[in-house]
């Protein structure tokens, strides 16, 4: 049985795109979301949404030289446990418990799941033919992205059940509600018409970032730089000098922080990992305390870094894992540490409904 197809969804009416697609409450600060969680369960307005074909859609994300481009479908929930379709990060319960509610009590779904492969010429082919057209929706969104949209002709879509129903998937995106929607199949019994709206790009079509790791002050400089005994720490003269496993500010300082052992196969060689566990539990006796605070790369560390100066605070700044790493990681069935990778852009909510 295919893994992908074509979308059975309503599509968001041009004039009120701007006003009804979001972002995604993934991509939401984390005190932002109880409130958004709210919003998504009111009825959406039937009036703002249109009956679509059942296709596949090309929908491209631009802003200034930035220009992702994926497809967007339906992939079998059975395909995110028989292999198809691969996760890498690890997720946080709670977080499952809360989605698994909102999946139960919500209506509707708006959001989607992006998803990698391995580049394909034929897909490539598909997408290029299509982007020839006008598209059925174009318009400035949430942070200022062009978001648009176009309808792939049924003889292409026949090109892209083959090619992405053969291909292998690995979830960038979207950790916490997948493993939501399969706590909610399996309530359900596992109905074999079950799916989930995803957008699939090509492995370089989104650019992977790091998450940093801020443990919220007062702490003592020494023990900090006591809790590194198993690393070789040299003073830096800012973020840029930290090339090592990470990089650490502390007490208005900034240190390289560098591994110099071996390396395990896998999730254990990462600089998450080590960091995690040589580092944080080491200073705080669990890397998972309250007191560590997590904060997407895409912010910078400037913020990050006057908490720190206000609270007395200290900042474990990480490099991304490699898009190799990540694969590697899938294929031989580990995960990494939740918020170990975040993917830019996400797509946006809203624009298509199920």
């Amino acid at each position: 049985m295919d893994a992908v197809r074509p979308l059975d969804a309503r599509i968001v009416r041009p004039h009120v795109a701007a006003q009804y697609v979001s972002r995604m409450l993934d991509a939401l600060p984390v005190a932002e979301r109880p409130a958004a969680l709210e919003e998504h369960r009111a009825v959406i307005d039937p009036a703002a949404y249109e009956e679509a074909a059942t296709a596949f859609y090309v929908y491209v994300l631009r802003r200034d030289d930035a220009s992702h481009v994926g497809v967007v479908g339906e992939v079998r929930t059975a395909a995110f446990l028989d292999g198809r379709v691969r996760g890498h990060e690890a997720v946080q319960p709670d977080r499952v418990v809360g989605l698994v509610e909102h999946f139960t009590s919500a209506v509707v779904r708006s959001e989607l799941v992006a998803l990698l492969h391995e580049p394909s010429a034929e897909v490539a082919t598909v997408l290029a033919e299509t982007l020839r057209a006008e598209p059925l929706l174009r318009f400035t969104g949430p942070d200022g992205w062009e978001q648009a949209v176009w309808r792939v002709t049924d003889a292409a879509s026949a090109l892209l059940i083959r090619s992405l129903s053969e291909a292998t998937h690995y979830i960038a995106d979207g950790h916490h509600r997948v493993a939501a929607s399969l706590a909610v199949w399996e309530q359900e019994g596992r109905p074999d018409d079950a799916v989930l709206m995803c957008a699939m790009y090509p492995l370089d079509g989104l650019r992977l970032l790091a998450f940093h790791r801020r443990v919220s002050g007062p702490v003592a400089t020494d023990g900090v730089l006591g809790a590194l005994s198993d690393f070789d720490v040299r003073p830096v003269s800012g973020s840029d000098g930290a090339t090592g496993c990470f990089g650490l500010y502390v007490d208005g300082s900034w240190y390289d922080v560098a591994y110099p052992g071996a390396r395990a196969p896998g999730v254990g060689g990462l600089d998450v990992t080590l960091m995690e566990d040589l580092a944080l539990t080491p200073l705080l006796r669990s890397h998972a305390s309250s007191r560590v605070e997590t904060s997407p790369a895409l912010a910078g560390v400037d913020e990050l870094v006057r908490a720190c100066d206000e609270d007395g605070g200290a900042l474990f700044m990480l490099r991304p894992p490699t898009v190799e790493q990540l694969i590697e990681i899938a294929d031989r069935g580990e995960v990494m540490p939740p918020k170990s990778t975040y993917f830019d852009p996400k797509p946006y909510a809203g624009i298509f409904l199920r």
